[in-house]
C-alpha cells in the first residue's frame, strides 16, 4: 500500500495538470468501489435498496451515474457479471426513464434513446415491456426475469448499478 501511495504522489507531481489518479493504484482501470465489466467500470449495490432518485444520488456521490446499456453486448456483459457476483434473481435500478414524456425512454447519462424491443426489454403477456404506462417511469434490469429491462414505479426500493463517469 505504501508503495502504491508513493507511486501516486510521484505520478501526481510528474503529471501535474493531468486528471488526479488518487482513486487508482497500479494498473487498475477502475477507481475504488468499481469493477471493470466490458468497457465500463461498474458498481453493483447489493446491500442497500433505495428508490430511483436516491440510487442516482448515491451514484453521483461516487462519481457515477445509474448504468446505461447502449447495446446488446453491454446488456450481456452486465448480466454475466451479476451471475458471477451471485446476485442473480434481483432487480436493479439503471439509468433509463420516461419521466419527461410517457413512452419516450431516455438514458439519463446523455439523453440518448433507450433501445426498445428484444433483447433489451422483457416480453410478458403477449407484448414487450415497458407496459407500466404513466405509473412506471423508471428503468430496471430485471435479472430474475432473464436479464432484461423492465419499468417500475420510481418510489420502489431496489438495488442499483452505477457506472463510473468521473467528476
Amino acid at each position: 500500500m505504501k508503495k502504491c501511495l508513493w507511486g501516486l504522489v510521484f505520478l501526481a507531481l510528474a503529471l501535474s495538470g493531468v486528471r488526479s489518479q488518487s482513486k487508482y493504484c497500479g494498473n487498475e482501470k477502475c477507481p475504488t468501489f468499481y469493477k471493470e465489466v466490458g468497457s465500463n467500470c461498474v458498481y453493483v449495490s447489493t446491500k442497500t435498496e433505495l428508490n430511483w432518485q436516491e440510487a442516482r444520488e448515491t451514484c453521483h456521490s461516487i462519481d457515477g451515474e445509474l448504468l446505461t446499456l447502449p447495446d446488446a453486448n453491454s446488456l450481456r456483459e452486465i448480466t454475466l457479471h451479476l451471475q458471477v457476483l451471485g446476485v442473480f434473481g434481483n432487480e436493479f435500478w439503471i439509468g433509463a426513464n420516461d419521466k419527461e414524456r410517457e413512452g419516450s425512454w431516455r438514458w439519463i447519462k446523455d439523453q440518448s434513446d433507450v433501445p426498445m424491443g428484444t433483447p433489451f426489454w422483457g416480453y410478458n403477456l403477449g407484448s414487450h415491456q415497458p407496459q407500466g404506462k404513466d405509473k412506471q417511469n423508471c428503468g430496471i434490469l430485471d435479472d430474475g426475469f432473464g436479464g432484461v429491462m423492465n419499468d417500475m414505479e420510481c418510489h420502489a426500493e431496489l438495488f442499483f448499478i452505477c457506472e463510473y463517469v468521473g467528476k
